[in-house]
């Protein structure tokens, strides 16, 4: 059975060598983009199982990015897990977000280990197999 692949979107580089390392050691094959751009384009080249997105972003917000990525078919029934460090007001306007961009959990960075971001990653990557 192939590894499973996660798309990481996360602008901070420490931050994002962190991620990958952890969900790399927790078994994933990790495309990690800093941009919705550079996102979009290892989507392109490999549908991922799960969507792991930060919501501050350059030049696009993790929002703007969401529903460019789910406007395509093959990536609408990736879920999708917002890991970010935006406040609460913020992330309880995500949850109002239509559900057909199948956000399937929002965690607060300062609130998530990296253990409990692998489990959460892990559990949504066993229920979705791309097209």
């Amino acid at each position: 059975m192939s590894k499973k692949r996660v798309l990481l979107l996360e602008p901070d580089v420490l931050l994002g060598d962190t991620y990958r390392s952890a969900l790399q050691k927790s078994g994933f094959v990790v495309d990690w983009a800093k941009t919705a751009e550079g996102a979009i384009r290892l989507a392109d080249k490999r549908t991922p199982h799960v969507a792991v997105v930060e919501l501050q972003i350059a030049q696009h917000n993790g929002v703007e990015f969401l529903y460019e990525f789910k406007s395509y078919a093959e990536w609408i029934a990736v879920p999708v897990v917002i890991h970010t460090s935006v406040s609460a007001v913020e992330i309880a306007a995500v949850s109002s977000l239509p559900s057909g961009l199948n956000i399937v959990d929002v965690l607060h960075k300062s609130h998530t280990s990296l253990d409990e971001l692998c489990s959460v990653v892990k559990k949504q990557a066993s229920l979705h197999e791309p097209l």
